[in-house]
């Protein structure tokens, strides 16, 4: 297996990414892509979805910026085979656009999402602010492989009562530099709105394989541009697991404090007994 702690390594691995993100035209409105296994897993991963649904949508605007998606898993992408990606085109205006996409594998429907692009406009500036945490450089990276993403685990916040304030706080970002291009950053950064590890599973965060963990739908909101190959810092919070499910609402911040993104989903999470064991992160100290 390929080290890839070296630099020309993860860079090529990224290049790969980038690719699979890049969706092809072949034919009006219709795209087509791969998803290589990059993830060594049956299906693919659920942010390569909505990064190519959202690449595919954009190919169709000109002049807006996305500043929404919303939509469903509705079985799992297999690595390998072609997904064709079809875009309708819902609403065309002068400040408005909006797409909805439905991607097909094998002739059965695997998602449905809609996007929405809008014009910047001059307006007021408000936000939440981003909490106090260490740095990336303040936090250790451990001995784990890194793959194409560098990550720094800061950890849950957890009250004087018990219940946890965030239950997932980490630094995220590419591990080499990506094109500059606007399209491709912001697809970059939709897929990192998936990498949620285990924090909408409050009561097992520091295991893995022991459950189902599977996407039911993703909803984002994209409130300014964000570089993916910077480090973003990614606050989660787990607001209910019941009847095996669990909704998680994400808040992604720049290293300035800037809120550039904001994600809710939610996620079927069935146990699995007597199977898995800790978690990466947890058993390798890195994030």
């Amino acid at each position: 297996m390929a080290d890839l702690s070296v630099p020309d390594v993860r860079a090529q691995q990224l290049r790969d990414l980038v690719d699979a993100i890049v969706v092809t035209p072949v034919g009006d409105d219709v795209f087509s892509a791969r998803s290589p296994d990059f993830w060594g897993e049956e299906r693919v991963f659920g942010g390569m979805v909505v990064a190519q649904t959202l690449n595919a949508a954009l190919r169709t605007v000109e002049g807006l910026r996305p500043h929404s998606l919303h939509g469903y898993f509705l079985r799992p992408v297999r690595p390998g085979p072609p997904t064709t990606l079809t875009v309708e085109r819902l609403r065309d205006s002068r400040s408005f656009a909006t797409r909805q996409v439905t991607a097909e594998q094998a002739g059965k429907t695997t998602s449905r999402m809609t996007c929405s692009f809008h014009v910047d406009e001059d307006g007021d500036e408000y936000q939440l602010p981003m909490p106090p945490v260490p740095s990336p450089e303040e936090i250790a990276s451990g001995g784990k492989p890194p793959g194409p993403f560098d990550e720094r685990d800061v950890g849950p916040l957890v009250e004087a009562d018990g219940t946890l304030r965030s239950s997932g706080r980490l630094w995220l970002r590419a591990g080499a530099s990506l094109p500059d291009d606007e399209d491709v950053q912001v697809c970059m950064v939709g897929l990192l709105s998936d990498m949620t590890r285990t924090s909408f599973r409050p009561l097992s965060l520091g295991t893995w394989g022991t459950h189902t963990d599977a996407s039911i739908d993703h909803a984002l909101w994209l409130h300014r541009p964000a570089r993916a190959d910077e480090w973003l810092f990614y606050d989660l919070q787990a607001v209910v697991n019941t009847a095996g499910r669990s909704v998680v609402r994400g808040s992604m911040y720049t290293r300035d404090g800037s809120l550039c993104l904001s994600m809710a989903q939610e996620l079927l999470i069935r146990p699995l007994p007597g199977q898995g064991g800790p978690a990466p992160w947890i058993a390798t100290g890195s994030g």
